[in-house]
C-alpha cells in the first residue's frame, strides 16, 4: 500500500487518529512527566510497541480495504 514518496511515514503520524486500550500489569511501574502519566518502563513501552506493530498489521492483511482507508488518511 506504501510507496517510495512514502518515506516518512513515521508511527507518529500512523497512529493519529487510532485509538487503543493495552492493559499492563506490573510489578514495579516507573511513570515520567510532570503529572506522572507516561509510562516510564523501557521495556514494557518497547513489548507494547511490538504487540501493537503485530496486531496492527495482521488487522490490516484481513481488512485491505480499511487499512487502505487508515493510510490514506494517515497519508492525506
Amino acid at each position: 500500500m506504501l510507496t517510495a514518496t512514502d518515506l516518512d511515514l513515521s508511527p507518529d503520524r500512523i497512529s493519529e487518529g487510532l485509538t487503543a486500550v493495552v492493559s499492563v500489569k506490573l510489578d514495579h511501574p516507573e511513570f515520567e512527566g510532570a503529572t506522572r502519566g507516561v509510562l516510564g518502563n523501557a521495556a514494557v513501552r518497547t513489548s507494547v510497541s511490538e504487540a501493537v506493530r503485530e496486531h496492527l498489521g495482521g488487522w490490516m492483511e484481513r481488512h485491505p480495504e480499511q487499512a487502505v482507508a487508515v493510510i490514506g488518511a494517515t497519508l492525506g
